[in-house]
């Protein structure tokens, strides 16, 4: 494994165990619903970023896409203009 190989698997883990973290920090009555499939649990979305399965990656990209967006002042910005 290049070095390169092994940077990209270290950020994936990190970035899979800080989705991890913020689905656990969210209400334990917390229920996800993807295009209109079943809903499912706080347990079972962990379950799915643990596989990287086609649903843990879009987890896993809807979390990433919304950091970036709290970072870039989006959410702020949307926000304020609620008021």
């Amino acid at each position: 494994m290049t070095h390169e190989e092994k940077y990209n698997n270290d950020v994936d883990d990190e970035i899979k165990e800080l989705v991890i973290t913020r689905i656990e920090a969210t209400p334990s009555d917390l229920r996800l619903s993807m295009g209109g499939g079943k809903t499912m649990t706080k347990e079972e979305m962990i379950e799915h970023v643990k596989k990287e399965d086609d649903i843990g990656k879009q987890i896993i990209r809807n979390h990433i896409s919304f950091i970036k967006a709290v970072a870039n002042g989006e959410v702020t910005s949307a926000l304020a203009s609620v008021e």
